[in-house]
């Protein structure tokens, strides 16, 4: 397990990477609210604050590769502890990579482990719109679904709006 958590960060890294030289890539920075709706886990009841960076890379015509990393704050809820939570995310992008649209529509789904005081895999799915204000900037909104077990038979639901900076690469 340990080599597990240790290799999905890895990933990550490289994906940022990658993303920042691939044609088509781009990194972005994002912050939003996220609710967790009626928990039967009290670590996870209430509402966080999410901060994350990331990056995606074109891999071929309107599918994508990305990943990011960030982190879950408590905001209401005294018994929540701060986690870390790092994603691997491919997507669809309805617009292709050399079109000069400044409304770049997106969905996208994948993994998610959540770290801290231990670690869980989970799973995602959202959508969003990066909008060009720029050639090479933009602004990015995006909603975010997680769905986590912590135990046999208990989901545990993040339900994530972000919105922050994205930087163009290629």
């Amino acid at each position: 397990m340990f080599r597990t958590v240790l290799a999905f960060p890895m990933l990550l890294f490289i994906s940022f990477s990658a993303a920042g030289q691939a044609p088509g890539g781009y990194a972005y920075v994002v912050v939003g609210p996220v609710v967790v709706p009626q928990s039967d886990y009290t670590r996870w009841n209430g509402d966080f604050i999410s901060v994350t960076g990331g990056g995606e890379g074109r891999v071929a015509g309107r599918f994508a590769l990305g990943g990011d990393i960030g982190v879950l704050k408590p905001v209401t809820n005294q018994y929540a502890v701060a986690a870390g939570v790092a994603s691997l995310s491919p997507a669809f992008h309805f617009v292709s990579k050399y079109s000069e649209r400044k409304v770049d529509p997106f969905v996208n789904g994948g993994f998610s482990l959540l770290f801290g005081r231990g670690s869980g895999f989970a799973m995602h799915y959202g959508g969003g719109v990066n909008y060009w204000v720029q050639r090479r900037v933009g602004l990015r909104f995006e909603f975010r679904h997680y769905i986590w077990s912590p135990e046999a038979g208990e989901l545990v639901h993040l339900v994530s709006f972000r919105f922050g900076l994205v930087l163009h690469a290629g």
